[in-house]
């Protein structure tokens, strides 16, 4: 397979049509088909499902385009590493954080890069593990810090733990004060969760099950960071937090924990990174910085 076979199938995948990739790519619509033609031709497999309706992608061809992203990326990383080594790029990274290392040791994170980095360029965004780990995956992000449960993660996927946080439940509501309150009595409340695999919300509801407890509602489904804040403000929904949110000016305004009889086990927190790529130099520098700073947590 050659990079431009693989391009024009990413170009497909994004734009949805056969001229539309063309366009973007700068070719002619035969040009662009012959080059997929030729990448059927040598995976030996069909790619495509070619209708009057538009051309969409077979399990083989949606297989190709994750793989094609991961090694375009990959490929890109790789000239922009050995660039910075030359002299001729700044040093880069590109990270996600959850909310609970957001809240914590980010600040102390990118303060640390810049200072053994002073012309370098950290690239940092926040989310949930569901919408974290598919843009890792597909090399989008360098690494990710946050709770993980490694066994439910997927195989292509490394986890290193720092440490272990607890999550309780949290509410605005007052109705839960100065008591202890059981998880039968809040199973029958409405919830605010993102249980993705791996997940802490997903852990703590496969401990509810073990304990025979079950939701009494569908749960409203969130996987912002800000929109969970703000729900978490303006509603009386239940959540599960850990005590480092909790405790933070903005992100834990207005809440409160619930005092229950027993919790969720304790959840690793740590850094993500892909399994069967290697770090940069860069990534292994904020690597090092985080197993310092969020082991303190």
């Amino acid at each position: 397979m050659k990079k431009h076979q693989l391009k024009a199938l990413i170009a497909l995948a994004e734009s949805g049509s056969i001229r539309g990739a063309a366009r973007d790519m700068g070719l002619s619509q035969s040009a662009l088909t012959k080059t997929l033609r030729e990448l059927e031709t040598q995976t030996g497999a069909a790619l495509l499902v070619r209708a009057s309706r538009g051309t969409r992608f077979t399990p083989a061809g949606k297989v190709l385009v994750d793989h094609a992203r991961l090694i375009l990326t990959s490929m890109r990383r790789a000239e922009e590493e050995v660039r910075r080594i030359s002299g001729q790029a700044i040093a880069t990274a590109r990270i996600a954080v959850t909310p609970v290392v957001a809240v914590t040791k980010l600040g102390g994170i990118i303060h640390e890069f810049q200072r053994r980095h002073p012309q370098g360029q950290l690239d940092v965004e926040t989310g949930t593990l569901g919408n974290i780990v598919p843009r890792l995956l597909d090399g989008q992000l360098d690494l990710a810090l946050g709770i993980a449960t490694p066994e439910a993660l997927p195989a292509d996927l490394a986890f290193q733990p720092f440490t272990e946080v607890t999550i309780s439940p949290v509410s605005r509501s007052k109705r839960f004060a100065n008591r202890i309150v059981t998880w039968e009595e809040l199973a029958g409340e409405r919830w605010l969760l993102n249980p993705s695999p791996g997940s802490a919300d997903q852990v703590a509801l496969d401990w509810l099950t073990q304990k025979k407890i079950t939701l009494a509602h569908p749960p409203t489904l969130c996987r912002s960071p800000f929109l969970l804040a703000a729900l978490n403000r303006s509603t009386d929904l239940i959540a599960f937090c850990p005590p480092q949110i909790l405790n933070d000016s903005f992100w834990g305004s207005g809440l409160c924990p619930i005092d229950v009889p027993d919790l969720p086990p304790k959840m690793q927190l740590g850094v993500l990174t892909r399994r069967y790529t290697p770090n940069s130099l860069v990534s292994r520098d904020i690597i090092d910085i985080s197993t310092r700073l969020i082991g303190s947590i």
